[in-house]
């Protein structure tokens, strides 16, 4: 209940006002304005990174040995399975453990090994949906996981179990630890099915024009002026619009596709034998969830947006907000709107995972003593901190330095040259 606490927005939270809500967050002489009244989603991520006090420090130094056993595993375990071309072998490679070598610069090579073979297995999981045999295979993963079946062999199914379990091994005898960082990993399959449910038209099953599916898809084929493949009998009423009008359904979709559980949990056991106490994080976990979450759909917005593509959370709750104008008060409401409103939620989020780990405390070089000190208690509680700061300012790094997301222009050293 917690969790969802943290993420539902009910229309109290919707600002009846687009400025009353902006002006509190952004200085309006900085603003760039797109729209009526709306401020400009690069300009609200720029000020975002300020708000969350990011620190862009650079790459750490290359790590030979663990590029050298991850490498070895893609080409002789990975690439046998998958026949895929060297090109893109190497872009999932490097996707799979960048992202991990970033944000988790406190973890063991062990550690960042097993969560970037997942990472980039769950990629190839994702690419794999539209490959019809790939997907029935796909379906069937966690039930083979329950009642001990094998995995069909010759797919990378076998291996995504095989690093399940050994990530379970590391996690150990916790099971309240092992239950967040594990079962993600299984969830995550079976939901990335629901995606494509939801956005595939069966036309011998001749769905309802109720139905979320058909709505979906058919709403973005009239955004691209593509009527082809609309089923010709239906007629959509205008109250039946792509998304429903409960703001929650596009966080569900975003949390049964996601794995920011996993990764949170990853965040305190940098390494096999760490046991950091429970009880003094486990109140942060849930939005340290929200913001792994909701920030890699903020920063991925850019590149949607070049893309052309409309199905993300941000546009999915835009407009389903928008469609009861109540809760707007009768005011236009935009993506930038929506993006506004996440950056306030993130920006809170992470607020209160940094005094609940008591980041400010910790987060000076005088703190540094307490490693060697004899405050076992305040040590452990050092470390919690190290790996949250770690976490954060990685993650949002690594975003900034990849080309997949077109935001090296927010890198501190092209702040000066805008």
């Amino acid at each position: 209940m917690g969790a969802q606490a943290n993420i539902d927005i009910s229309r109290a939270e919707v600002p009846t006002s687009k400025w009353s809500s902006i002006s509190k967050v952004v200085d309006p002489t900085h603003d760039k304005l797109s729209g009526e009244g709306s401020v400009d989603y690069i300009t609200r991520l720029r000020h975002l990174l300020h708000e969350i006090g990011h620190r862009y420090e650079p790459p750490p130094p290359q790590d030979e040995e663990f590029d050298n056993i991850f490498h070895e595993w893609m080409l002789t375990v990975v690439r046998p399975v998958l026949g895929w071309n060297d090109e893109k072998l190497a872009a999932l490679e490097d996707q799979g453990s960048r992202v991990v070598i970033r944000a988790y610069p406190h973890a063991d090579r062990e550690m960042k090994l097993i969560i970037s073979k997942l990472t980039a297995l769950a990629i190839v999981i994702d690419d794999s949906l539209e490959d019809e045999q790939m997907y029935e295979q796909i379906t069937m993963f966690s039930h083979n996981l329950y009642v001990g079946q094998p995995q069909p062999a010759n797919t990378i199914l076998p291996l995504y179990e095989e690093c399940i379990r050994e990530l379970s091994a590391i996690y150990g005898v916790d099971p309240v630890l092992r239950g967040l960082g594990v079962p993600p990993w299984i969830a995550f399959v079976d939901a990335s099915s629901l995606e494509k449910r939801i956005s595939t038209v069966d036309e011998a099953l001749r769905a309802s024009p109720w139905d979320t599916g058909y709505q979906r898809l058919s709403e973005c084929q009239r955004q691209r002026g593509d009527t082809t493949n609309e089923l010709s009998s239906m007629k959509l009423d205008r109250q039946a619009t792509l998304t429903c009008k409960l703001c929650s359904s596009p966080y569900f979709l975003r949390q049964k596709t996601a794995i920011g559980e996993a990764y949170a949990a990853a965040i305190f056991k940098a390494y096999r034998t760490q046991e950091l106490p429970l009880t003094r994080y486990i109140k942060a976990i849930p939005d340290a969830n929200f913001t792994i979450e909701i920030m890699n759909d903020l920063l991925s917005f850019h590149k949607e947006e070049l893309e052309g593509e409309k199905i993300n959370l941000i546009q999915l709750l835009t407009q389903s907000i928008r469609s009861d104008r109540s809760t707007t008060g009768g005011s236009e409401w935009d993506s930038n709107d929506t993006f506004n409103l996440l950056c306030n939620q993130v920006r809170d989020a992470f607020e209160r995972v940094d005094s609940l780990l008591r980041l400010h405390e910790f987060d000076t070089d005088a703190s540094k003593e307490f490693i060697a000190g004899d405050d076992a208690d305040r040590a452990m509680d050092y470390e919690i901190a190290r790996q949250w700061r770690g976490w954060r300012d990685g993650y949002i790094s690594w975003h900034l330095e990849s080309s997949r997301y077109k935001l090296d222009f927010l890198r501190p050293t092209k702040f000066h040259e805008q």
